[in-house]
C-alpha cells in the first residue's frame, strides 16, 4: 500500500540516481521484447544522462523508441524510473556532462570506459523522467513512494 502523505520528490530521486555507480537501462526491441543493459552515468543539473555506441542494442532501441526505464542495481533500496531518453549528440557536443563523468568514475580502470576516452562512445543520452518510484525491502509496506512529473 502506498503512502500517500509520504509524497516523493524529484530531487530526491536525483540524489539517489546520483549516488549511484550502475544502472540498468531497459529499452524495447523493435519486436516489442524488453531489453535490459547495464550502463554509467551521471546526474547533472537535475538530469540523468546515460551514454552508449550507437551500435549498439540500446542504441538503436532509442533511436526507434525512445521510451525507458532506469532502475537501480539493488533489490532492496530500490529506485525505479520511467521516462524518455533524448540524443543530446556526441560526447564532445556536452564536454560539462563529459566533464561530470570523469569526475565521477575516478577508479583504477575506470578511464576506458568513459566517453571522451575513444570514437566508439559517440551519443550521450538526457533521460526525461515521467514518474518514479521507490522503496526499502526492509520496510516495504511504509517506505513505498511516487512522484510523477
Amino acid at each position: 500500500m502506498l503512502v500517500p502523505d509520504n509524497a516523493l520528490s524529484w530531487p530526491e530521486v536525483a540524489a539517489r540516481l546520483a549516488a549511484a555507480r550502475n544502472y540498468w537501462l531497459c529499452t524495447t526491441t523493435s519486436s516489442g521484447a524488453p531489453h535490459a543493459a547495464p550502463v554509467w552515468g551521471v546526474v547533472t543539473g537535475g538530469t540523468l544522462y546515460l551514454y552508449s555506441e550507437r551500435r549498439t542494442v540500446k542504441a538503436r532501441n532509442l533511436a526507434a523508441d525512445p521510451r525507458v526505464v532506469v532502475h537501480l542495481e539493488s533489490a532492496e533500496d530500490v529506485v525505479i524510473v520511467r521516462g524518455t531518453a533524448r540524443d543530446m549528440g556526441t560526447p564532445a557536443q556536452i564536454p560539462d556532462v563529459v566533464a561530470a563523468l570523469s569526475a565521477k568514475y575516478t577508479g583504477e580502470g575506470d578511464r576506458q570506459y568513459l566517453p571522451d576516452a575513444g570514437p566508439d562512445f559517440d551519443v550521450v543520452y538526457a533521460i526525461t523522467p515521467q514518474s518514479a518510484m521507490m522503496w526499502r525491502l526492509a520496510d516495504y509496506e511504509g517506505s513505498q513512494r511516487r512522484w510523477a512529473s
